[in-house]
């Protein structure tokens, strides 16, 4: 089975699944109301498509304070910059996924594509500050994310596009959701190419440039009781061949899952 990959989508899932899980009924928007603060676990699982990693399962915790101004969800923080009618603008700060060791490389696997594991370099995780904005109505919901790695790995931007709309089946809020990220070429070379240093040490160059990814995905949210929430999350991408053509991928889909648990104190 081909290898997946969810770098972004792992980075972006929670922050958009713990934020639905507060409207996911009339029940639990009062018991939000009566607490601004929800906490529970999360547990992310990701097929990634470094050659070597395999699946990989990230537990975190998840944390969600909603301010008047400040609020924290998941892995992203921010200040509300404004809110009018069902649109939100605001400032943010989050973390991913998308960080490789690079002894989690397949020795074997790279040496038949003419790589020695030893001279290649880790793939750090990134801080990303930047700004979200989205927009809610009788259509759904259009959310848009602007943001910049500020922790000096790859110092790259990435932008991403989202559509969803809300359903209702039984105790379950579903939302089906298309979308796509742009990376620009300073992140895509970074996560998906070869290093100047690892050119200089004898690695074949790559460098795939900016790369678009288009996503498709579902979420779900289920009240149980008056104070708990389940919340399930999924993603599915496609990578184009610029990012699946890199000698340290191996796949050209992705695929993720977040699953979690929370409760409003």
């Amino acid at each position: 089975m081909k290898k997946l990959c969810s770098c972004l989508l792992i980075m972006l899932m929670p922050a958009s699944v713990w934020a639905q899980s507060t409207t996911a009924s009339d029940d639990q928007a009062d018991a939000a109301t009566a607490s601004r603060w929800r906490l529970g676990l999360g547990v992310a699982v990701s097929d990634n498509a470094y050659i070597g990693q395999g699946s990989k399962v990230t537990p975190f915790p998840l944390v969600d304070y909603e301010g008047d101004r400040f609020f924290f969800r998941g892995i992203t923080g921010g200040i509300h910059l404004l809110k009018s009618d069902g649109f939100v603008v605001d400032a943010i700060i989050t973390t991913g996924f998308n960080n490789i060791d690079a002894s989690d490389f397949d020795r074997a696997a790279l040496a038949r594509r003419g790589i020695n594991r030893n001279d290649l370099e880790d793939r750090d995780r990134s801080i990303d500050a930047g700004f979200a904005a989205s927009w809610t109505g009788r259509l759904g919901q259009l959310k848009a994310v602007a943001k910049t790695d500020i922790s000096g790995s790859s110092e790259g931007a990435e932008y991403s596009l989202e559509y969803g709309y809300p359903l209702q089946w039984g105790g379950f809020r579903i939302t089906p959701t298309v979308g796509a990220t742009f990376l620009s070429s300073k992140v895509a070379d970074y996560y998906y190419g070869i290093h100047p240093d690892e050119v200089r040490r004898g690695v074949p160059g790559y460098e795939p440039g900016g790369a678009l990814i288009p996503q498709v995905g579902v979420n779900l949210t289920r009240p149980i009781g008056a104070k708990w929430a389940l919340m399930i999350g999924a993603r599915y991408s496609v990578l184009p061949d610029k990012i699946s053509n890199s000698p340290l991928i191996d796949g050209s889909h992705g695929s993720s899952v977040l699953v979690g648990f929370s409760r409003a104190l």
